[in-house]
């Protein structure tokens, strides 16, 4: 909680923003808006939700001016989860990062270089000739293989393995042989990876996760994949070895992608999809094999008919039985 209350108007100049209502309006935390009460500021930033603006007890709202309400205490944003987001660290300042360190028990090959304002957690292990930009921060049990680069503005969280082997294997004969895996891992500008996701480096070449883009907890990227910028992927998503993502794509959670594939610009992915082929053009898709997403709802609604549908069948079958049991 912040060491003192802040009034409707010092938040609105915190975010730059015009407010309406008590200036002196004392407010001591942020809500969601079906938890917010007296003491509180929420926001509504999706037109779904202004019906629980009237019955919201928050104190204010932070909310788009294009939202029509008598709501007694509004800050006017055209952005308001970005600038409910500014203000979180304002109201929680003892928690995150408090400092940057190099800590002690993080493991660097002397060969690692580092630009300026980094952090690098406890028992984190940093390899053979890494490096790595300015402002970055790397949580603890981090493991970073060697000849990795990663970039300036990099965030990444706790157990994430960067530059492991990819899975190559020839059969020859009666077993699997190993194929070298001997390329490396890029990370560009900007990016944040989640906990426990690996990051394998490529065979040859580089394994490349674009600049801005947000990988959540739990993401396996196979050697040789390239992401584009600006992509976001949700938890449990899989690529395979040399899926290539264009820039601006949106992935769902637990989607599996197939390896070789290209994927256009774009994208946008529904969870549990599976992309076994390329997507050559910027669309919306869903299901096993991807299709476009009307088609996939469609599907999934004749899915769900599919017992009636039976029982419809069977009662038909019956029917016709008994009326025209001499021709059947």
């Amino acid at each position: 909680m912040p060491s003192h209350p802040f009034s409707l108007k010092e938040i609105a100049d915190l975010i730059s923003c015009d407010f309406r209502g008590d200036a002196d309006l004392q407010i001591e935390k942020l809500a969601e808006i079906h938890r917010a009460d007296g003491r509180s500021l929420t926001f509504v930033d999706n037109p779904r939700y202004q019906k629980y603006i009237d019955s919201s007890g928050a104190a204010a709202i932070i909310l788009n001016p294009e939202l029509k309400t008598d709501f007694p205490n509004v800050i006017l944003s055209k952005n308001p989860q970005g600038d409910f987001a500014r203000l979180i660290p304002h109201f929680f300042p003892e928690r995150g990062l408090q400092e940057r360190i190099i800590h002690p028990r993080a493991v660097i090959d002397e060969s690692a270089s580092f630009g300026e304002n980094c952090h690098i957690g406890a028992n984190t292990i940093i390899g053979h000739n890494v490096k790595i930009g300015s402002n970055t921060v790397i949580y603890g049990n981090v493991t970073i293989y060697d000849h990795t680069e990663i970039g300036n503005n990099v965030i990444i969280h706790a157990g994430t393995v960067i530059g492991s082997d990819g899975f190559g294997f020839n059969f020859q004969g009666d077993s699997f042989k190993k194929i070298p895996q001997l390329g490396r891992v890029i990370i560009e500008d900007d990016v944040e990876i989640g906990a426990n996701c690996t990051i394998d480096r490529a065979t040859v070449g580089a394994t490349i996760v674009g600049q801005g883009s947000k990988i959540d907890n739990l993401v396996h990227l196979a050697h040789n994949v390239k992401i584009g910028k600006h992509c976001a992927v949700a938890g449990q998503t899989g690529f395979a070895g040399s899926a290539v993502v264009g820039d601006y794509c949106i992935f769902g959670g637990q989607v599996a992608v197939n390896g070789h594939v290209k994927i256009a610009p774009g994208t946008q992915v529904a969870a549990r999809t599976g992309i076994t082929k390329d997507i050559s053009a910027p669309e919306t898709v869903g299901g096993v094999p991807a299709m476009p997403i009307n088609d996939y709802r469609k599907r999934e609604i004749y899915l769900r008919k599919l017992p009636q549908m039976n029982e419809e069948l069977k009662r038909i079958i019956s029917f016709l039985k008994e009326r025209f049991s001499d021709f059947l």
